[in-house]
């Protein structure tokens, strides 16, 4: 695909003392083939019509805070008015929003997730650049992932449903369990992939199964569904299903599989802080991963159930959902999981149970369950 280049509407200070740094973030813009476009009009008390048009016809918003009045009695400064207005209005048309921000700039209010935030010292930006460039770079890479699901070619398949379930038997030792029902949307669909990629680079995790099994329980008549294995290593597993001969638009096919493999989350509190402390943990912060499904192709239901052992006691249970390669957080589909019920942790006798279902998940998002494990005491 082309090299596509991107319009944002930039939120910014008009006054000359903030010319010089505008003018350096929008070079480093610019570099990532994102057009930064600022308009005359900008610097009033309301966001007018155009201002919205402005925005509504650009792939994203950022932002360059900058100092405008000191805090009385206080170390932070107030930022132009108008940002504000111009973030709370891209954030509510969807667009996806990037803030660079002034140290020591009060910014509350403007969209609480530092995933869209990145700080700055005015005169040391070229100190921060790697920060910032990997800031632009996740956001380059969230546009195209975004351009590349509206301009290519449709989906190829669609999952009727998913429905899995792993159990976490010991510290050692997982068994995931899936039964999806899928549906050709085009003439000549030779297989479909499957993955797991283990992100944590703690020594001695793997991913290597030490059982797979696999049953085709639907499927057109003559045909030969069967698994292939094509890449078994300790950070990813990759197989795929095949069809023989291919499957015609409308075909369906149902399929089970079964995977016995090593447990590769911490199991305590301690050795996910120890992991953290080490640099080799896949998070920052002390959460664990109970599971993660990434919707490629449209579905219509997705099920996915986590079981712990016998008087495991786990706590701060939570959904999460992110968009595309940047995993930026997706702030209205998982208010949509919280509002409709679909994420519960419950206790059954002495055992507990993460359930997450979701209809009609989202293509292109990954939907997450945590927990926070026991402390070894």
């Amino acid at each position: 695909m082309p090299q596509v280049v991107f319009k944002a509407f930039l939120s910014c200070s008009f006054a000359e003392e903030d010319k010089e740094i505008v003018d350096l973030f929008k070079r480093i813009v610019k570099s990532f083939d994102i057009e930064p476009e600022v308009y005359d009009y900008q610097e009033i008390g309301k966001v007018p019509g155009k201002i919205k048009e402005n925005i509504v016809a650009a792939d994203c918003l950022i932002a360059i805070v900058t100092k405008r009045k000191k805090i009385e009695g206080s170390e932070y400064w107030t930022c132009p008015d108008w940002i504000q207005s111009e973030v709370t209005l891209a954030s509510a048309l969807n667009k996806p929003v990037a803030i660079f921000f002034e140290d020591c700039v009060s910014i509350e209010g403007l969209i609480g997730m530092d995933e869209r935030r990145q700080p700055f010292v005015r005169g040391e930006v070229i100190r921060d650049i790697d920060k910032i460039t990997r800031f632009l770079f996740n956001l380059r890479n969230y546009l195209e992932a975004t351009y590349r699901a509206e301009f290519l070619q449709g989906p190829v398949a669609l999952r009727h449903y998913i429905h899995a379930e792993e159990d976490i038997q010991s510290r050692e030792r997982a068994v995931l369990t899936c039964e999806i029902l899928m549906e050709s949307l085009i003439d000549e669909l030779e297989s479909m992939p499957h993955s797991l990629a283990l992100e944590d680079t703690t020594p001695g995790l793997s991913t290597k199964p030490e059982r797979f099994d696999f049953e085709c329980q639907e499927m057109p008549a003559g045909m030969k569904v069967k698994p292939e294995i094509i890449m078994e290593t300790d950070q990813k597993f990759l197989w795929k299903v095949v069809f023989d001969p291919p499957l015609k638009r409308g075909q369906r096919v149902k399929y089970a599989f079964e995977i016995v493999r090593p447990n590769y989350r911490p199991y305590t509190y301690e050795e996910m802080l120890e992991r953290i402390n080490q640099g080799t943990y896949e998070y920052k912060e002390p959460v664990c991963e109970a599971c993660e499904w990434h919707v490629t192709y449209p579905a219509t239901d997705l099920q996915s159930v986590t079981k712990f052992p016998r008087g495991y006691e786990i706590a701060n249970c939570h959904p999460e959902v992110r968009i595309g390669e940047a995993r930026l957080k997706a702030e209205k589909e998982l208010a949509r999981i919280r509002e409709g019920g679909f994420f519960e942790a419950r206790k059954e006798f002495f055992s507990w149970i993460l359930s997450l279902r979701v209809p009609k998940p989202l293509q292109g998002h990954t939907y997450y369950t945590f927990y926070e494990p026991p402390k070894s005491a």
